[in-house]
């Protein structure tokens, strides 16, 4: 992975991303994510680190929604309602969250180089969407992003996810790995590829 000085780890569920905050243990890092056990977690296992935590949902515009907790677990639930392919029963639980921008959540000029994780459920592209001036400082974003079948209703589709990526200077280098669902994709900035 590119050199960066922060991390930032969009959707980090209940057990958070450790094998990123391992590599990137000397880094800053922000965990962003809406639910009250993403914070539990934050305020139990990283303490020790360069950490802060902002409690809200990430998208393109400034929103309340209802979010969906999935019967299978938190790591499943999203702000987007499943369809019959990934349906594993009616939601538990439905909270009202606020969604921000990125941009308007970190202030990218004081972060030096980043390093973007996004895992949303179904809410990867709205997250692009916006984050227009964070990823100009950007060295990498690591999307785990849907593709083939629309597991979520009115999920984007691959081809939009790669162009938007593409429309904001950046170019697929890696695919981390592949399911029925989901892939893990990392894109870098083109120009960084060809200096």
């Amino acid at each position: 992975m590119p050199n960066i000085d922060t991390l930032i780890d969009i959707g980090v569920g209940a057990q958070g991303t450790p094998e990123l905050y391992k590599q990137f243990s000397t880094k800053k890092l922000i965990l962003i994510d809406p639910l009250d056990e993403a914070q539990e977690f934050f305020n139990k296992e990283m303490f020790h680190l360069d950490a802060i935590f902002y409690k809200t949902a990430l998208g393109s515009q400034t929103d309340t929604v209802t979010f969906n907790i999935a019967p299978n677990g938190i790591g499943n639930s999203s702000i987007l309602d499943v369809t019959n392919i990934n349906y594993e029963g009616d939601p538990i639980e439905h909270r009202m969250i606020t969604v921000k921008r990125l941009d308007d959540v970190v202030d990218g000029d004081s972060l030096g180089k980043v390093g973007i994780k996004i895992d949303t459920e179904g809410f990867e592209l709205n997250v692009i969407r916006g984050a227009k001036e964070i990823l100009k400082t950007t060295k990498f974003v690591l999307a785990e992003v849907r593709h083939n079948h629309e597991s979520f209703k009115g999920v984007y589709k691959l081809h939009e996810f790669v162009k938007e990526m593409h429309d904001n200077g950046f170019v697929l280098t890696m695919i981390i790995t592949a399911k029925p669902f989901i892939a893990d994709l990392c894109f870098e900035p083109q120009t960084d590829l060809f200096e």
